[in-house]
């Protein structure tokens, strides 16, 4: 017994007959208590449970892994505005059947006052407040105390937080905060957007995922007339995803429904922080509009923080480290970045080991409005225009650029339109050409590389130095050369020449010049002129250590010759290419060599080889999808070859058609020759319905389907009795390209009934999407 324990209640002094206890007597104890409710009837605070008025909607892995995490002594929700972290507190917390107290923060400025009234503790003589805390929560045997919004007292908050959890080795902490508290042995528990449908998802797909059942259900709460349904569901999940599933967006939205339909409020999104407002008027301040939710995360920003949010706003899509860096005006934006992320003000995506980041949209809306006002997007369109040309420029005489320098470009591909019409609105003509230059380089996984036509043609009409002009000519040629423009190809080609030969320093462009003039001569000229020009680039990159730059040069000098009926002699050119390929480690930089390797086993009639080098082409190619559509091509002509699938064959010809014809893609002479005489064959081999069924089905496939089809292993279920007849009838629909509605339309029955034949037979098929249940049904019509 210490020599100071003393009564709670009166201070006297404690005997040894009651060592171990609080209170010198029952009478004392009472007062205690008296004290204890009479504090509690006086709080200025709401220290209750929060008994929410509407449904919860979702969460359901969130709530089973923090059921999981009962015995960790401090647990923090964090995310951003409107994540419904405290709405996922109040459901974790409800049917704990322990004492639970639940501290409200966000209108506190005190916090340690704040939770001594939320407790409900009372006065101790000569002792402080905190110690009157630690008193009343040491009375139960497993206190959980509740901190909710904590971001504005932050350092109060880990501060007493820390003091308790030492103090009380029974008590535990679950705090809500768009930060965490970052004290030793805090459990951070990310709550982030709702389970969001894909874009194209059906009725009962979208009704599967949170987010449009929080739409729906906050809809029909403001009109009981509402439904999604079949005309409307692709309107609500694109305002969701619009949204990032953020649930108070989503709740902001949904109560608009009386007076707009989801397709208008879509259409409004572009300026949600005015559409979403009105909020219940029971809620709080700060989440009575979406502006306002927001605008208290940014006000708790430091200047530094503030600015950065307002710099990385104005880029409009996702950015690395780099970027940042150079948009912020930092030499490493790595710690302004870690704090946005952890603010919840940044999303951090790590994919193939690299991390990249981005706003919400809402937030960055917002923080675009602080942009403007602050004066900000000129700065930052500047900031981007010095990086693209700071990542350009060491390249530009390159034969090829470097993979790691294309990477990065085609990571960060949405800021070079900012850049390109930043340098066109200030006349600043050089630092355009390398802008043209970097789109020339990288390509998205919609769109094919490099830059638009009338781009380059217009850019070549401004001053530039000569270097720049020359891989800009060089850049054009190769944009005409894939479309079939051979004349306009090696007039641009002999420009890149010229300029090059008169300067005679740059090897890298020289070659380049040389490699695509020798395709155009080889097509428009002499072909003996193009084989002296690829033997002249050959020549030059012979003492250069840029094996790449060397493999490229091969491949398109065996592509050519094989052209022209030599591919004797274009194989081992076509051997070294992929050996040197290979040895470089850059699997996607294989597609274009695998792609001559297996036209080459076509022209010696072996079609198992090719059918395997296409399919491996498909495969290592998959991160620029748009380069493929040859290799679908090369597939088929394989697989007509071995006679094996000549539905699957005309297929694919027919999808990579509808991208050549999309992008105005050429093919060679010869390789066209080789793509008619496949159709020709199938033709002759495919009864009429199941050649109309197989067309039908390549002209419905995105590329990326496409792809998905070449590379499955197996047929599709080939067994007729699999589904049922109403089943098969509605699949064959599904393959015409009709909607749910418009197939309900046409056989008398409801959308619903419609989504769920659709969605039987693609579970009894074991189909993954609805565009493999169109491919299955287009290769069972008969």
């Amino acid at each position: 017994m210490t020599a100071n324990a003393a009564c709670v209640t009166c201070g006297n002094p404690l005997t040894e007959a009651v060592a171990g206890r609080r209170y010198c007597s029952n009478a004392c104890r009472q007062r205690a208590y008296r004290e204890r409710s009479s504090a509690r009837d006086d709080s200025p605070h709401d220290t209750a449970l929060p008994a929410p008025l509407d449904t919860f909607v979702g969460r359901r892995e969130e709530l089973a892994a923090l059921a999981r995490l009962g015995a960790d002594r401090l647990v923090s929700l964090v995310g951003p505005a409107g994540a419904g972290k405290t709405r996922l507190a109040v459901q974790h917390v409800s049917k704990r059947a322990d004492q639970t107290w639940w501290a409200a923060l966000a209108p506190a400025s005190d916090a340690v006052q704040a939770i001594y009234h939320a407790v409900g503790a009372h006065p101790l003589p000569n002792r402080s407040v905190r110690d009157a805390v630690i008193a009343e929560i040491e009375q139960h045997r497993r206190p959980l105390l509740v901190l909710d919004n904590c971001e504005h007292l932050l350092l109060d908050v880990g501060d007493v937080v820390a003091e308790l959890l030492a103090g009380c080795p029974r008590l535990r902490v679950l705090v809500t905060s768009r930060e965490p508290l970052r004290l030793a042995g805090e459990q951070v528990f990310a709550v982030g957007e709702l389970e969001l449908p894909p874009a194209d998802a059906d009725l009962a797909e979208a009704l599967r995922h949170d987010a449009v059942v929080l739409f729906r259900d906050r809809a029909v709460s403001v009109d009981r007339s509402f439904e999604v349904d079949a005309s409307n569901v692709a309107d609500v999940v694109a305002v969701c995803r619009s949204l990032d599933g953020m649930p108070l967006a989503i709740e902001l939205a949904a109560r608009r429904i009386t007076v707009l339909s989801p397709a208008d409020v879509l259409a409004r999104l572009g300026d949600r922080l005015a559409l979403l407002t009105g909020g219940p008027r029971a809620a709080d301040d700060r989440h009575r509009t979406l502006r306002a939710a927001i605008g208290w995360s940014y006000d708790l920003l430091s200047e530094e923080e503030q600015a950065a949010s307002r710099r990385l706003a104005v880029l409009g899509v996702p950015f690395d480290l780099g970027v940042a860096s150079a948009v912020c005006g930092v030499p490493d934006a790595l710690e302004l970045l870690t704090g946005l992320e952890q603010k919840s003000l940044l999303v951090a995506e790590r994919v193939g080991g690299h991390t990249t980041f981005r706003q919400l949209e809402s937030v960055r809306l917002y923080c675009h409005e602080r942009a403007i006002a602050h004066g900000d997007v000129s700065l930052v369109a500047d900031r981007v225009v010095e990086w693209v040309c700071s990542v350009v420029e060491p390249e530009i005489s390159s034969f090829f650029p470097s993979p790691p320098v294309v990477l990065r470009l085609d990571r960060n591909v949405g800021l070079l339109e900012l850049a390109v019409a930043r340098t066109a609105d200030t006349g600043d003509w050089s630092r355009h050409a390398l802008t043209i230059v970097a789109t020339a380089w990288t390509s998205t996984p919609r769109g094919p590389r490099g830059a638009p036509t009338e781009l380059l043609h217009q850019a070549l009409t401004r001053p530039m130095p000569q270097a720049y002009r020359s891989v800009l000519s060089v850049l054009a040629a190769m944009h005409h050369r894939v479309r079939g423009g051979w004349h306009v190809t090696r007039r641009f080609a002999e420009e890149s020449l010229a300029i090059e030969r008169a300067d005679a320093c740059r090897p890298g462009t020289t070659a380049r010049a040389l490699e695509v003039l020798a395709s155009a001569e080889a097509h428009t000229g002499d072909p003996a002129v193009a084989w002296q020009l690829f033997d002249e680039a050959a020549v030059l990159l012979r003492d250069s250590d840029d094996q790449l730059a060397r493999a490229i040069l091969l491949n398109s000098y065996g592509w050519t010759l094989l052209q022209h009926g030599f591919a004797d002699r274009a194989a081992p050119l076509v051997r070294e290419a992929l050996t040197l390929t290979r040895l470089i480690g850059l699997p996607h930089m294989l597609n274009p060599v695998l792609h001559s390797a297996g036209a080459i086993a076509l022209a010696r009639k072996s079609f198992p080889e090719a059918v395997d080098l296409f399919r491996e082409s498909l495969e290592v190619g998959s991160e620029h999808p748009m380069d493929q559509f040859y290799d679908l091509e090369g597939l088929a002509l394989g697989l007509v070859g071995v006679g094996s699938d000549d539905e699957r064959a005309l297929s694919l010809l027919t999808s990579a058609s509808v991208v050549r014809t999309r992008y105005a893609f050429r093919a060679e002479p010869y390789w066209q020759d080789l793509l008619d005489d496949a159709r020709a064959v199938c033709r002759d081999r495919i009864t009429a319905a199941r050649l109309r069924a197989a067309e039908s089905t390549g002209e419905r496939m995105s590329l990326a389907q496409a792809i998905s089809y070449a590379l499955t292993a197996q047929p599709l279920a080939e067994s007729d009795d699999v589904i049922s007849a109403r089943e098969r009838h509605v699949a064959t629909l599904v393959a015409e390209g009709l909607t749910n509605r418009q197939i309900g339309q046409r056989l008398g029955i409801s959308p619903h009934t419609v989504a769920r034949h659709v969605t039987h037979a693609r579970s009894k098929l074991g189909l993954r999407s609805r565009a493999q249940l169109a491919v299955w049904a287009g290769r069972h019509t008969s």
